[in-house]
């Protein structure tokens, strides 16, 4: 059985009694079990309801509907998901996209939560759980019935503009673990998931031409796991189908994988919803087994689909099984008149104690090094002098850009979080002279005859036309150029001035800023542009930046963003910059983190001498929403510059403290072996600096493990023979087609085949204690067919301080009969010990757990053979081994064996007392 005790920082859910009206409106009576109580209905229930009572229900109305109303219930177009059938009484339901918060009007309604990779690094189903049950309530409260999570997709590349929105890391079976203990937590409120995006979407470059060529194996193995253990431990309410194709097929017109694997083989009785707009064709989308088609309607309708029905292309049971699907949604959650509607969020700590629960528990620890005296850098002592360098330490936490942003409403930044925790804010000092902002730049205005340049701000001039000609239209002074054109602003440190004498929105114009920068620390300069057009800037007359402003999708796009490094320059020597800067498209999102508008900073690249002085330097590096979200895919290098920025903090103060966001990991090797510690720390939510702070000062002890490897360099990456670069798939001429080409062998996998070592191993993560791993046990030394092994093992806290330990089980085959990898997780369990504790922990195994996919037999096959149990702390320390016994080989079917051991099926379920 997993374990997974809740000692360090974890919540109290306490059961909560309703009203009866509410608990009709959220989970339906067809079956539940209930107790009344003095007028309160106690949840006994923890799924919606199912059964005869439902598909009676369901039927009478599908009886009774006509063939245009039946087939307008497979479409919407006017903001529902399910569609409204008013003669039923049905007014339709209202989805939330949903991955780091309920995501509503384009504003977050409610928590900020870390992102999905970040609950990946828990390892945690109670931290699972937990967020399903917070985010689902204030989907709930905000007046949703749906919600457009959680995501499984696989970590496959480092380029990945969507990892944040993922909980499967790079190992399909840590997807199939959390995933459904997310559903499972969003479901008992009465509020419907989405698992998404089916399937193979794990490149966002391209996404809507992309066509992905992989092998039946491949895909049963990785890439379908996640999703099948949402249906079948889950029954997940909905499947979302993605954008790029599958061996051909686009995601939402794939037969195969929708209606012979999903709805076929698995039994699955739910909704496969498109992805926006993502049906390309009526006839094969409706004969994939798509059932509702999107936010547009586009394809379903009754003037593409009626011509096949009348020829009998489409069978009118394809069309009835899509309606009866779609009313069984509407059903077993009782939809049909008990939508709830939006309300006051006045529970803001169900959600603020998920955010800080995960964020304490994902942070990664990856360095912690010696100091001169001897001892562990971290944790910090709170009387210690810290300088903090980057913006993301001084800025409210961030979200990448796309769906999957969200802004949060209170938060406690980096910066703060440990100012609180010093022993006195002024032990922490924040060095805006090394951060990039737009908004705490400095300029100086161009001097003019023998006026010095003592005065601040930036000369603007601003065309009527894009090209500069002519005699500028207005011409004036700004403090700074920080400019959103959405809310006509300009906004720096001398405060917000409003964009007046010229309509940015009005048409197309140019603007010319002029300034002059004087260094504080002689050395190179980075500067920063971010735009919503083309631009190109210079620093004494030199290029250093420019943009074509071409935005790298067609869907959800952000404003372009480039920085780049100056030759060295001197301390207090004034130098001129020039940007020149072109409104022509206006196509970019200014919402869902994207930017209308035009941005400018600068910062010092080398720090001055007296960094030495501090006992550590902490850098909040990484990426945002400025360079990280939906519809394009990234570098592996951080941007900025930052890289080389770390490097030139480290060789001052090697007491340097690395702090890395995002969504994935980046590259890491430049400076890897410079500082003192580096840290993971994903996109950690709106608690992220409290946590954050508490890990630094040794409150909290790390616990989170990697859920993907971090590679030395991105030629290493399994990905990388195949997909070397996100800008082959941009431009005119964007490569549409993408191989698998290492099919099995990703992640840890790929290092385990070619006997190499990762920059950071899979499942690796250091504490401020050590454990030990002893007394391993099988409960039996042969699997028989239908057979629980539980593998038994005991954990030791050999330190000195309590914590987490994240012990893993890993099964390597013998002498297999076929290729495969050399070891895979399936298994985990975290694990809270005082110092000088042990306990014994167990971990189930089935038939499942040793089995491949067998393509020719359409099954799940066990060899007769010798498989080693290995179990440790990483997937590159596995300090113990035993011998499991196979007698004769076995064959599963893929309905009925499922990813999962059954006490693990029984782990991630979620009590109807626990909802909120």
């Amino acid at each position: 059985m997993i374990q997974d005790n809740c000692a360090q920082a974890s919540p109290t859910l306490v059961k909560r009694t309703f009203p009866l009206s509410v608990f009709k409106h959220t989970l339906g009576l067809s079956l539940l079990a209930f107790s009344v109580a003095q007028g309160n209905l106690a949840l006994a229930a923890v799924t919606p309801a199912t059964g005869n009572a439902v598909e009676a229900r369901v039927s009478s109305i599908l009886d009774n509907m006509n063939e245009s109303e039946k087939i307008n219930f497979t479409r919407v177009d006017d903001g529902h998901m399910i569609p409204s059938l008013l003669k039923w009484g049905i007014k339709g339901t209202v989805a939330y996209d949903s991955s780091m918060g309920v995501h509503v009007n384009n504003a977050t309604f409610g928590a900020q939560y870390p992102s999905q990779s970040a609950l990946a690094a828990t390892w945690s189903i109670n931290r699972a759980k937990e967020f399903g049950l917070a985010i689902a309530y204030e989907t709930r409260i905000s007046g949703g019935q749906q919600m457009l999570s959680p995501g499984v997709n696989l970590y496959r590349t480092p380029y990945g503009g969507r990892a944040a929105e993922y909980l499967s890391g790079e190992d399909p079976f840590l997807g199939a673990v959390l995933a459904p203990a997310v559903v499972n937590g969003i479901q008992v409120q009465g509020i419907q998931a989405s698992g998404k995006h089916f399937l193979a979407n794990e490149q966002e470059a391209n996404r809507q031409a992309v066509n992905v060529n992989v092998d039946e194996r491949t895909l049963r193995e990785m890439y379908l796991p996640g999703f099948e253990s949402m249906v079948k431990n889950a029954n997940v309410a909905s499947i979302m189908c993605g954008f790029n194709k599958i061996n051909g097929d686009y995601a939402c017109e794939n037969h195969h994988l929708i209606t012979d694997v999903l709805k076929g083989e698995w039994g699955y009785q739910g909704m496969v919803i498109s992805d926006f707009n993502a049906i390309h064709d009526a006839f094969k989308g409706a004969w994939a087994g798509t059932d509702i088609d999107m936010p547009s309607g586009l394809q379903f309708t009754e003037a593409n689909l009626m011509p096949y029905i009348w020829s009998g292309q489409l069978t009118q049971n394809v069309i009835d099984d899509k309606v009866k699907r779609n009313l069984r949604g509407i059903v077993s959650y009782d939809l049909q008149e008990n939508l709830n509607t939006a309300q006051t969020l006045e529970h803001t700590e169900y959600g603020a104690r998920a955010a800080l629960d995960t964020a304490r528990e994902a942070i990664v620890l990856l360095r912690n090094q010696n100091t001169s005296a001897g001892q562990p850098l971290l944790p910090l002592a709170r009387s210690a002098k810290i300088a903090v360098i980057g913006d993301w330490a001084y800025e409210a936490p961030a979200s990448p850009f796309g769906t999957a942003n969200s802004p949060p409403n209170s938060y406690v930044t980096e910066l703060s979080g440990l100012q609180q925790l010093a022993s006195s804010s002024a032990k922490v000092t924040f060095l805006p002279e090394l951060s990039l902002n737009p908004k705490a730049s400095v300029w100086y205005q161009p001097s003019t005859g023998s006026n010095s340049i003592s005065n601040a701000g930036v000369k603007a001039e601003y065309f009527a036309n894009t090209s500069f000609s002519g005699s500028p239209a207005l011409t004036r002074v700004e403090p700074g150029v920080n400019f959103n054109w959405t809310t006509s602003s300009n906004v720096t440190d001398a405060g917000t001035t409003a964009v007046s004498g010229f309509s940015p929105t009005a048409g197309a114009f140019s603007a010319r800023f002029s300034a002059v920068i004087k260094p504080v620390v002689s050395g190179p300069q980075v500067f920063k542009v971010r735009a919503d057009g083309p631009y190109k800037l210079w620093v004494n007359d030199v290029l250093v930046l420019q943009s074509d402003g071409v935005p790298y999708s067609s869907d959800v796009v952000n404003a372009m963003v480039t920085s780049g490094q100056t030759p060295s320059l001197v301390a207090g020597k004034p130098y001129t910059v020039k940007l020149e800067y072109q409104r022509t498209q206006g196509n970019f999102t200014p919402a869902l983190g994207g930017l209308a508008g035009v941005q400018m900073s600068w910062a010092a690249m080398r720090p001055a001498k007296d960094l030495a002085q501090y006992d550590a330097v902490v850098v909040a590096a990484g990426t945002n929403y400025e360079n990280e979200g939906e519809g394009s895919d990234h570098g592996f290098e951080l941007p900025d510059q930052q890289a080389d920025l770390i490097s030139n903090v480290a060789k001052v103060n090697p007491n340097t403290i690395v702090v890395v966001h995002g969504g994935g990991v980046a590259d890491m090797q430049p400076w890897a072996t410079k500082v003192g510690a580096t840290l993971q720390a994903w996109f950690p939510g709106q608690q992220g600096g409290q946590a954050l702070a508490e890990i630094l000062y040794g409150k909290v002890n790390p616990s989170g493990k990697l859920p993907v490897t971090i590679d030395k360099k991105i030629e290493n990456n399994a990905s990388y023979a195949s997909y070397p670069d996100p800008a082959l798939y941009r431009g005119d001429n964007a490569a549409t087609q993408l191989t698998y080409s290492e099919g099995l062998y990703l992640g840890y996998r790929a290092y385990d085949k070619n006997n190499s070592k990762p920059l950071y191993p899979f499942g690796f993560g250091l504490s401020y204690t050590t454990f030990g791993y002893s007394d391993l046990k099988l409960s039996s030394n042969v699997l028989t067919p239908g057979a629980t092994v539980d593998v038994k093992f005991t954990v030791t806290n050999t330190g000195d301080k309590a914590g987490y330990e994240v012990a893993q089980l890993y099964v390597q085959p013998v002498n297999p009969a076929v290729e495969r990898p050399e070891k895979e997780l399936k298994g985990f369990t975290k694990v809270w010990l005082k110092a000088g504790e042990s306990k014994q922990v167990s971990i189930p195994l089935d038939s499942r757990s040793l089995a491949y996919y067998v393509d020719s037999s359409d099954s799940w096959n066990v060899d007769a053979g010798k498989f080693k149990i290995r179990v440790g702390s990483s997937s590159q320390d596995l300090a113990l081994s035993k011998t499991l016994t196979t007698l004769y080989p076995e064959q599963l079917t893929t309905r009925d064996s499922n990813p999962l051991p059954l006490p693990l099926r029984k782990a991630v379920q979620v009590k109807a007392d626990r909802a909120y």
